[in-house]
């Protein structure tokens, strides 16, 4: 089941569904259309995933993983919560949201695996990664779907071209580039420049083909 049916959950709705049967709970209804039309195998659920009900309704006792991914910390907190003591959902990762936040993703929230993107791209930054072009950061327990750092070297086709240009390969996210020491939040017209350290999250399957469209040409 995931909590949150934005761009991060819808993208791993998308690939998690190739080897699972996944439920989607998703508040606004604005953004029901999108999902039911992009997630053919996937149920959707239009509620509030804080509510017990909507939970119950959506299947969590049969539930083996739960991701809270809104947008919204309190919300996520509440949903793992819920998760893990009313209904004893074996696995829980939320997503952290303001890193200021972080301390209160722990075991007596429920919480498993919280994952934040900002302190993951500080550890980068601060360890100054140098094995190689590609970087595997953090792979999910099913070692489908990883978390990569990829440096772009000067050669690369990437290179003066906006995410917009190029052809990602599919079930993939460019989650953020880091230039200069700073973190950029990408946007379609964001332009990948010689040196930017590229977060990605990509199924294994194109790792390679991610590779060869940043990397070295």
């Amino acid at each position: 089941m995931i909590v949150g049916g934005g761009m991060v959950g819808s993208f791993l709705a998308n690939v998690l569904s190739e080897k699972n049967q996944v439920t989607v709970v998703e508040k606004e209804p604005e953004r029901i259309d999108p999902l039911v039309k992009s997630l053919k195998t996937v149920r959707i659920v239009n509620e509030d995933g804080c509510e017990p009900w909507v939970l119950e309704y959506a299947g969590v006792a049969d539930s083996d993983i739960v991701l809270a991914v809104t947008g919204d910390d309190e919300d996520n907190l509440v949903i793992s919560y819920l998760c893990k003591f009313e209904y004893e959902v074996p696995r829980v990762i939320a997503r952290v949201n303001n890193p200021k936040n972080r301390w209160l993703y722990g075991k007596e929230f429920g919480v498993d695996v919280e994952v934040s993107t900002p302190d993951i791209i500080a550890t980068i930054v601060e360890e100054e990664t140098t094995l190689g072009e590609m970087i595997t950061v953090m792979k999910l327990k099913s070692g489908d779907i990883g978390l990569v750092e990829i440096t772009i070297p000067s050669d690369s086709r990437a290179v003066e071209k906006s995410l917009a240009e190029l052809e990602l390969p599919p079930d993939t996210l460019i989650v953020t580039v880091v230039r200069e020491d700073a973190m950029r939040i990408p946007t379609a017209d964001t332009v990948l420049k010689e040196g930017d350290k590229v977060l990605a999250l990509t199924s294994v399957k194109n790792k390679e083909a991610l590779e060869s469209l940043l990397g070295h040409s």
